[in-house]
């Protein structure tokens, strides 16, 4: 599915047309631990480029793979500041602060520590103009030697291909069954990101389906509470979508008349709206992630912190090397190593990525 015409990209290129909070126990007996297809290599993290300082120490940590926006004055120039270059744009350079040159650099460094870099192409929507444009970023990337960029809209699946880099669906994509999944790797992706709001049992019932389709899930942090695929909405500073009004909004949610005061049940209430969004965890999912093989967990966070971002890089790893060596879930969860810092959200059950595993029916 290529763009029509001749258009000229930036780099000149054309183309044509648990332990301390533990979760509870599942009650699921898997048995002894089989990856699909036999597979060896366990689950990496993914983890985004939010301080080149950091990488080092992250790949150190045991990051194996990394993903990182750009803003680009180019792209501006010629299309204005209302189009999105990916899906932080609008956030300008606080969750992308490197421009393209910076991020070829990037991908030297990481390459340079024996690591995969990968970069977001994920806006909403790009017009055929803009598609063409992407084209000279997929050139200077897969000559620099990035691993492969991630896109939100079919169009932009075969350009990125061609160029030589490996494609990952963005969650922006809508990867919901395997019917999509194949429609993704017929045109040329390796790699779908599986929406944030599917279970288990349907993350494990695609990995089945499409065994030749490496499967990327959400774990730390971040936790929108809509779904990408569907989600029209823009990031802005100040002036955001619905997602911004939600985060942002009173938390008193339950109110009282004057001279009274909450309930704790109403107080525990109000916590539990603005907690998912910036804690969502997990941790307790790794196991049956783990043995369903799935390639790789996300870390969220092109704008948080990187000591943060850092400690759920070593948790993550802690816990798949800890589930890797467990012959059922339950011996996963009575042996998971949960973060201090994330103990009493565990507990709660307030910030689950997966609750099924929290609070098993």
């Amino acid at each position: 599915m290529r763009a029509r015409g001749r258009r000229r990209g930036p780099g000149g290129g054309t183309r044509s047309g648990p332990r301390s909070g533990r979760c509870a126990r599942s009650g699921r007996d898997d048995g002894p631990r089989v990856p699909r297809g036999g597979r060896e290599r366990a689950m990496n993290p993914l983890v985004p480029v939010n301080d080149r300082v950091y990488l080092g120490r992250y790949a150190e940590a045991g990051g194996e793979e990394f993903y990182v926006g750009f803003h680009d004055a180019a792209w501006h120039e010629r299309f204005g500041d209302v189009a999105d270059l990916n899906r932080m744009t609008g956030f300008q350079h606080q969750a992308n602060p490197y421009g393209f040159d910076e991020v070829l650099d990037i991908v030297d460094e990481v390459r340079v520590l024996g690591k995969k870099l990968y970069v977001t192409f994920n806006a909403n929507v790009y017009t055929k103009e803009q598609l063409d444009f992407l084209y000279g970023y997929f050139e200077r990337l897969h000559a620099a030697g990035a691993a492969g960029v991630i896109v939100s809209v079919p169009e932009a699946v075969e350009p990125a291909a061609d160029s030589g880099l490996a494609v990952v669906a963005s969650t922006m994509c809508g990867v919901y069954n395997a019917d999509i999944a194949r429609f993704y790797r017929e045109l040329g992706c390796t790699r779908v990101i599986v929406p944030r709001d599917m279970g288990l049992a349907e993350i494990e019932a695609l990995a089945e389906a499409v065994p030749d389709v490496e499967l990327e899930v959400f774990l730390m942090r971040n936790g929108c509470i809509f779904a990408d695929g569907y989600c029209l909405g823009r990031h802005f500073q100040n002036r955001n979508a619905l997602c911004w009004d939600v985060r942002h909004a009173d938390r008193e949610f339950y109110t009282v008349g004057r001279g009274r005061s909450l309930s704790g049940a109403a107080r525990e209430n109000n916590e539990a709206y603005g907690r998912f969004h910036r804690t969502a965890c997990g941790l307790c999912a790794i196991y049956r992630l783990e043995r369903a093989g799935v390639a790789a967990a996300k870390i969220v966070g092109r704008s948080d912190d990187s000591a943060c971002i850092l400690r759920d890089i070593e948790a993550v790893v802690r816990n798949v090397e800890i589930a890797r060596a467990c012959v059922d879930e339950q011996e996963y969860l009575a042996r998971m190593d949960v973060p201090p810092e994330r103990a009493d959200a565990c507990a709660d059950g307030l910030s689950c990525y997966y609750p099924e595993v929290r609070f098993p029916r």
